[in-house]
């Protein structure tokens, strides 16, 4: 065996590896694309799965909360509706009406068990101080003033559009009535 038969031998070798070698290297890179390309198929179904969920999830949230502050609006318009009728009596006679009186303490009562139950506290406290207000003046423990239960009904108003989230800042009346 001479040299130049060597380095054809050699050369034959390693054309034979290397061309296995690139094959090789050429399948495996093409089988790596493939197995990647599927698991990204599989991951974006994953994910996309998750992010339906959650928007489902956030949906029925945003349902949830929309009915429970049209819900909270509607028994604070109700819980505000007995007053209104007994200090528009009250301005048109001059006084607190005794004969209305009993019909409100129904009312009254009515309303403070819905505001106990979805009220926070501090709406409930003005409620209160504001119905306190209308019974000490008819039991004549204090005169009537207008202007007084309108600062007392304001407060009131103003937790009332804190809690239902409308805003932050408290009514105040600047008129001269």
């Amino acid at each position: 065996m001479n040299t130049e038969q060597a380095f054809q031998i050699a050369q034959a070798i390693l054309l034979s590896l290397g061309g296995g070698a690139i094959i090789v290297v050429g399948l495996s890179s093409w089988l790596g694309k493939v197995w990647a390309s599927r698991m990204m198929v599989s991951e974006r179904a994953k994910y996309a799965s998750e992010l339906e969920e959650l928007k489902a999830k956030l949906h029925k949230e945003a349902e949830h909360n929309n009915h429970l502050l049209l819900q909270k609006i509607s028994l604070y318009k109700e819980a505000a509706n007995p007053v209104i009728a007994l200090v528009v009596k009250a301005l048109h006679q001059g006084d607190l009406p005794k004969g209305d009186l009993q019909q409100f303490d129904n009312e009254r009562l009515s309303t403070t068990a819905l505001l106990a139950m979805f009220a926070p506290q501090d709406v409930f406290d003005t409620y209160n101080d504001m119905i306190d207000y209308i019974y000490d003046s008819f039991e004549k423990k204090q005169d009537w003033e207008f202007d007084t239960f309108r600062d007392k009904a304001l407060i009131f108003l103003s937790g009332i559009r804190r809690d239902i989230g409308l805003y932050d800042d408290s009514v105040h009346y600047n008129g001269t009535r």
